[in-house]
């Protein structure tokens, strides 16, 4: 008997060796957990056994376990690399539409544009709802980034200014004075405007203001007039001259008669599309004003339309947001990363690589934002360490090792005993 629980420690020694190392062989895997083995004796008794002088039969491995202790973290030039601070795994899906975990955030754009990791596991996340929140409710989807913005054409500008109130009237009554962007003597002030066309080319519009009337009468009230027109390129933008009317206040007079026989109080200018000049959309000006004492000054000026964008930088913020950045200066929330918690992690099925599966052991399955309650953060530009204690797992192999050679010689008493017995000689 003693010869098989003497077979049961060498097996049980030989184990804690594999484990240790294995740990020591991954210590400098990213984001590897460290296992431990748990052993419990083996004993067997009966109603009719006597359990004062009953004896063990050994030990018996009852299962290797993972410590998803926090590992340490190393920056990475890569800012696709995510660390997690915390509970939490990446949640991925394979190839052939399987669900996987891991905690190894060193992921890659593919050719696809699509987040994977080195096995080419698409990373998964929540679609974002209008507000730019996680939509849980809605099966997920891989994230994707794009490597490049198409040019969008400007199709509408919107200006808010001040023009100065003792400018000098140029021309008489409605102004008889048309502006010539090569004469400076036929307009006061100008403003130029960098706008793209279809291909998402720049060019330039100058937008020239001109007084052309000084305390003339409106309904017994005094006003002053001013003209804007645009030019592209030197030339005059059809249908872009309108008339802005102020009271002497300096605010704007609704319902003022111009040259057009319409109210052009603030009226939008229109740059008409141009397809020889490779602009198939119209640009509406937007002009809000008033007249104050001092300078011409630009308050605001918002317009949409840019140039063709290359992919320049990702950041991935703490709370899970994946930010894009063009070459055009453009921003964009690609998605929202989201992690994956269980009630007993230690319940997942190792599939290599460091990657797990879910079983009926490792509970139920929950997704939250990072850095929400009992969630870890994320670190961008980061990797997390193996949590491996180098002393620790060599500690271990010795005590291994130790156990291994005490069985080995239980085992080689129990031999020699036995030898003994068949030995003796009535």
């Amino acid at each position: 008997m003693s010869f098989y629980t003497s077979l049961t420690g060498l097996n049980a020694a030989a184990a804690e060796l594999s484990v240790a190392s294995n740990n020591i062989a991954n210590s400098n895997t990213a984001s590897f957990k460290r296992s431990t083995v748990a052993f419990g004796d083996i004993f067997a008794s009966s109603a009719s056994s006597n359990s004062s002088t009953a004896m063990g039969g050994g030990v018996s491995l009852i299962g290797v376990n993972q410590e998803f202790s926090q590992g340490g973290l190393e920056l990475s030039d890569n800012s696709l690399d995510v660390a997690i601070t915390g509970d939490g795994f990446f949640p991925l899906v394979s190839a052939d539409g399987s669900e996987l975990y891991t905690r190894n955030g060193a992921f890659m754009l593919n050719d696809d544009n699509q987040i994977v990791n080195g096995a080419g596991h698409l990373l998964q996340v929540h679609p974002l709802t209008d507000d730019g929140i996680s939509d849980f409710n809605q099966a997920m989807v891989t994230l994707n980034v794009e490597r490049n913005l198409a040019a969008n054409p400007t199709a509408s500008i919107n200006v808010d200014l001040k023009l100065p109130d003792a400018a000098a009237v140029i021309g008489a009554g409605d102004g008889n004075i048309a502006i010539n962007p090569a004469d400076p003597t036929t307009y006061h002030e100008t403003q130029s405007i960098t706008l793209f066309d279809d291909a998402g080319e720049s060019y330039t519009a100058v937008v020239y203001y001109q007084k052309i009337a000084d305390n003339i009468d409106f309904n017994g009230a005094p006003i002053d007039r001013w003209r804007t027109a645009v030019h592209v390129d030197g030339n005059a933008a059809a249908a872009s001259t309108v008339e802005l009317n102020f009271d002497q206040n300096g605010a704007a007079v609704a319902g003022v008669i111009g040259a057009n026989n319409a109210d052009e109080t603030f009226a939008a200018q229109t740059i008409a599309a141009s397809p020889v000049d490779a602009r198939s959309t119209a640009i509406t000006l937007n002009v809000s004003a008033i007249t104050h004492t001092k300078n011409f000054e630009i308050i605001e000026q918002a317009q949409d339309g840019l140039p063709k964008g290359d992919l320049v930088n990702i950041n991935v913020a703490e709370n899970g947001a994946v930010v894009s950045t063009y070459s055009n200066g453009v921003q964009k929330v690609a998605g929202r990363i989201n992690l994956a918690t269980f009630t007993s992690a230690q319940g997942l099925s190792q599939q290599g690589n460091t990657i797990y599966s879910a079983t009926g052991s490792s509970g139920t399955r929950s997704y939250g934002e990072p850095g929400s309650s009992g969630i870890g953060t994320l670190a961008g530009g980061a990797k997390e360490r193996s949590n491996v204690d180098i002393t620790e797992e060599l500690v271990n192999l010795i005590s291994a090792q130790r156990n291994f050679q005490s069985n080995a010689k239980a085992m080689e008493t129990s031999g020699a005993l036995t030898s003994t017995l068949i030995n003796m000689r009535g």
